[in-house]
């Protein structure tokens, strides 16, 4: 499945918890916990970013085929710290294992969080064609 595919699918599964007119731009699965992967228990956690905010849902499975089921964290974008160390991701207070595969979808989230946070930056969806 293509990855524009997969975030269509993801965006259509979050529909729920999304403000309207929201997509996500870059999604990212995991465990809840380092413990959790090494184990092979615990929930899951999906890191997703949209134009206008970064969310943490709570999902029952950690792959790519999970769905939300809540929301764990859900802050505008530019208002939160989001970094990358080793094999958490932090949004804020939460924090979640990311599985090898999925760093460089963890590290787009986190650019395109700081993206939009710069001074004078706006949402694709905002910005009007040249």
């Amino acid at each position: 499945m293509s990855e524009e595919r997969q975030l269509q699918k993801m965006t259509e599964s979050a529909s729920l918890f999304l403000e309207p007119g929201e997509t996500i731009r870059a999604a990212a699965w995991g465990p809840s916990s380092e413990f959790g992967y090494l184990l092979g228990v615990g929930s899951g956690r999906i890191a997703a970013v949209t134009g206008r905010h970064v969310y943490v849902f709570e999902s029952p499975l950690w792959g790519r085929m999970s769905r939300p089921t809540a929301v764990v964290a859900k802050h505008p974008i530019g208002s939160v710290r989001i970094r990358l160390r080793g094999w958490a991701l932090h949004i804020g207070d939460e924090r979640m294992a990311v599985h090898l595969h999925h760093r460089g979808r963890a590290r787009r989230i986190a650019a395109l969080a700081a993206d939009m946070s710069r001074p004078g930056a706006m949402p694709p969806e905002n910005q009007r064609a040249g």
